[in-house]
C-alpha cells in the first residue's frame, strides 16, 4: 500500500495504517482511500480537545476487512461531510453534531441521530454532568484519614459547576 502524499505523519499501529492530515485534506484523503479499494467506513469519531477544537477520526477497510486505514485530523469546530463518499458516515456524522456539537459542511441529513433532547453537548469536556456534581463521591474509606485529608472532587467536575 502507497502512502497517501499529504500526510503529515503516516505510522502502522495494530495492523492498521495510521495517517494523521490537516483539515484541508481531509476530505482528499478519503477520496483517495476510497479509489484505492478502502470502500467500507467502519467508523467516524471525534473527541473535544478543548474550546472548539476537536480531533476527528476516520476508520476505513477494503471490502475483506483484511486492511485497515486510519485517518486522524483536527479541526475548530466544523469539517467537512465524507457521507458521499462513504454513505455510512452520515449516522456518525449526525451523532457527533448532536453530542459534540461539531459541524460538518455539506452533511445532506441533519436530523439528530438520537430521539433525545440534550441541554448542551454531552460528549464535550465542559458539558456539567448533573448526576456527577449530585452525587457523592465514594471513596473515603476510613473516616479518621479522611478527615485528615483535603476533600475532592470527582474526576471530571469542576468548582464552578457546583451550587
Amino acid at each position: 500500500m502507497s502512502s497517501y502524499a499529504n500526510a503529515t505523519r503516516t505510522q502502522s499501529r495494530h495492523e492498521s495504517t495510521w495517517f494523521w492530515v490537516d483539515a484541508v485534506n481531509w476530505r482528499d484523503c478519503a477520496q483517495w482511500l476510497n479509489a484505492q479499494g478502502f470502500t467500507r467506513c467502519e467508523w467516524v469519531t471525534a473527541t473535544h480537545l478543548g474550546d472548539d477544537l476537536f480531533a476527528v477520526t476516520l476508520a476505513v477497510a477494503n471490502l475483506d476487512v483484511s486492511e485497515q486505514m486510519i485517518v486522524q485530523t483536527q479541526v475548530s469546530s466544523t469539517i467537512d461531510s465524507l457521507s458521499d463518499i462513504y454513505p455510512s458516515a452520515q449516522f456518525h456524522e449526525r451523532e457527533m453534531r448532536q453530542l459534540l456539537g461539531l459541524d460538518f459542511e455539506n452533511l445532506s441529513n441533519v436530523e439528530p441521530a438520537f430521539n433525545a433532547d440534550f441541554a448542551g453537548y454531552p460528549l464535550r469536556r465542559d458539558f456539567a454532568l448533573p448526576e456527577r456534581i449530585s452525587t457523592p463521591w465514594p471513596g473515603q474509606v476510613d473516616p479518621e484519614k479522611a478527615a485528615r485529608r483535603r476533600p475532592t472532587l470527582a474526576p471530571g467536575v469542576r468548582q464552578e459547576w457546583l451550587p
